[in-house]
């Protein structure tokens, strides 16, 4: 019998279908909606809300070369499926990348590899047409 292991977070472009794909870790999505709570008369308290929920996913790639940071780069403000290991799927935008510290030493075979911290935030996503 075969066995499918999937350890790593799928990017892809939803105009071109390139696709960026690392192995993460941190992955945490957030959902929020905008409210507050208000005060009325005699001390009562109430609950105001808008409509819609905001989600955002992030995580960090591990072990990126610098090419692959750069594509990440060229890609924020762009619309990208967002999909990990366990089949969950995002679609969204992203607006930095924060790539971290070299993990190896200059002269290391396979030269140097970055960890690049993204956080997409939710869209909804395109009508198939």
């Amino acid at each position: 019998m075969t066995m499918l292991i999937l350890d790593r977070v799928w990017i892809n472009r939803l105009d071109t279908g390139e696709a960026v794909a690392a192995k993460s870790w941190d992955r945490s999505p957030t959902y929020d909606m905008d409210g507050e709570v208000r005060t009325y008369a005699g001390g009562r308290q109430r609950s105001i809300t808008t409509e819609g929920e905001r989600g955002a996913f992030s995580f960090t790639l591990r072990k990126l070369p610098l090419a692959t940071v750069e594509v990440l780069r060229s890609w924020k403000g762009i619309a990208v499926q967002v999909r990990d290991h366990r089949g969950q799927s995002w679609v969204g935008v992203y607006f930095q990348v924060t790539p971290k510290e070299p993990l190896t030493t200059p002269g290391a075979p396979g030269g140097y590899w970055w960890d690049v911290d993204l956080t997409v935030r939710t869209v909804t996503p395109p009508e198939e047409g």
